[in-house]
């Protein structure tokens, strides 16, 4: 559905973007919720394409009640993932011993995991609040080299290797206003700004080996968002709107970012939930995205994002006592630069998920 979460309020299913959704999870039941993703990428640039192709766990998250009014729901995702490698050739002189070339590449490799717990408390019908906190962990390392076609000209090479672990904390409420099959959520979140406790070695090898050492050279930036979902019997339609204040956010202790906005919209339609018939009692999905970039290259605004998804939810039983569900989706994602000369980045993703709801606290009575 396009990514809203700040307003997406939805029966037994997992919402991470918005704690205050946990309250919401049934009494009686335990969930688990596993999804994993496909992409593809294609990368042009002044006519060269190339395309690649991995494979990720995108969440594993539980959710259950542990008070009345009262929901908690632990995970694990991806937080961020590097992977790069590119390079350029260019002359740099000519001699009597034919042209001299350099070779200027850069790459990158690593990870940034999150395990998340949170608490979603219902203190009134219509009100909902919440909060999570992350433990954020990994490593990154961008590497940048200069290479020669002379052997008699010195190659140099700097690398950053950056250590991370840190807390982050979210913050969600969400108001419910019902009428029979019908009801309106309005939802809205806050991440404060907060540093990443972070060690970072720079080493420059030129003509002899320099490693310097950072602390604490990131920073995360507030992020605020607020949405609405409205459900009706047979369909939901939902938007959110996003502000992070990249500005504020340091990189190697300098600041380079740009503010970023982000909108979605979402719908789904569900035919029947009470049919017999497989097909009308699965959910439809489709929704859009766009966010601006959140860096700037030479003073110029970076890329702008755009997306649109569709998949469905469909039902199984797996026991007398368990309803699970199967996501399939699929997503096709632009990042159009804004700057000429710049790569022009296009994805499509598969993302397959399953939602396992079990009856775990249910009391049996034995007449």
């Amino acid at each position: 559905m396009g990514g809203i979460g700040a307003g997406f309020r939805y029966p037994n299913t997992v919402n991470v973007k918005n704690p205050a959704s946990y309250s919401s999870v049934d009494t009686l039941t335990f969930i688990a919720d596993l999804g994993f993703a496909l992409q593809n990428g294609n990368y042009n640039e002044n006519g060269v394409s190339v395309n690649a192709r991995n494979a990720y766990i995108d969440h594993l998250n539980m959710q259950f009640r542990i008070l009345p009014k009262v929901g908690m729901t632990v995970g694990f995702m991806p937080f961020s993932n590097v992977g790069y490698e590119f390079a350029k050739t260019q002359p740099v002189r000519r001699d009597e011993d034919g042209e001299i070339t350099t070779t200027i590449s850069n790459s990158g490799t690593g990870s940034v995991r999150q395990f998340l717990a949170g608490l979603g408390w219902r203190p009134t019908k219509w009100l909902s609040i919440g909060a999570n906190a992350s433990y954020l962990s990994g490593d990154i390392t961008h590497m940048i080299s200069n290479t020669y076609s002379s052997s008699e000209v010195q190659s140099r090479q700097k690398t950053y290797n950056t250590e991370m672990s840190a807390l982050k904390y979210d913050f969600g409420v969400q108001g419910t206003i019902s009428k029979g099959e019908r009801s309106l959520v309005l939802g809205a979140t806050f991440a404060p700004a907060q540093k990443l406790k972070s060690e970072t070695y720079v080493t420059d090898v030129h003509s002899v080996s320099d490693t310097v050492n950072i602390a604490d050279a990131f920073s995360m930036p507030a992020l605020m968002s607020a949405g609405f979902t409205y459900k009706w019997e047979k369909g939901m339609i939902g938007a959110d709107v996003s502000y992070q204040s990249w500005s504020s956010a340091s990189f190697f202790g300098e600041k380079y970012g740009s503010d970023r906005i982000s909108a979605s919209v979402g719908y789904m339609h569900i035919p029947d939930e009470m049919n017999r018939n497989l097909f009308k009692r699965t959910g439809y999905q489709m929704g859009a995205r766009f966010s601006q970039s959140y860096f700037n290259i030479d003073g110029s605004k970076g890329p702008m994002e755009f997306g649109v998804s569709a998949g469905f939810s469909m039902p199984f039983n797996t026991a007398y006592n368990s309803m699970s569900y199967l996501h399939v989706s699929g997503e096709f994602v632009r990042v159009q630069p804004m700057v000429k000369g710049m790569i022009t980045e296009n994805y499509i993703r598969i993302n397959i998920g399953v939602t396992f709801m079990e009856r775990w606290f249910m009391k049996l009575m034995v007449d």
